[in-house]
């Protein structure tokens, strides 16, 4: 798997609460800046996706 989907899958999992062992282990290989940028993206979606959802309600 790439870096940058193993990074968003670590992230997500982050978020969530739940990793496996081995998923967690393969994690240890991930950069700093690969599991930041994951999380800034995750996060930009995650904002996007409440304002869409107010949005929706309120409209």
């Amino acid at each position: 798997m790439s870096r940058p989907w193993q990074a968003l899958r670590a992230v997500l999992s982050a978020f969530v609460g739940i990793r496996q062992g081995r998923a967690a282990r393969q994690d240890r290989k991930l950069t700093f800046a690969d599991v930041v940028t994951a999380a800034i993206v995750l996060v930009a979606i995650l904002i996007g996706l409440l304002l869409l959802l107010v949005q929706l309600i309120t409209g």
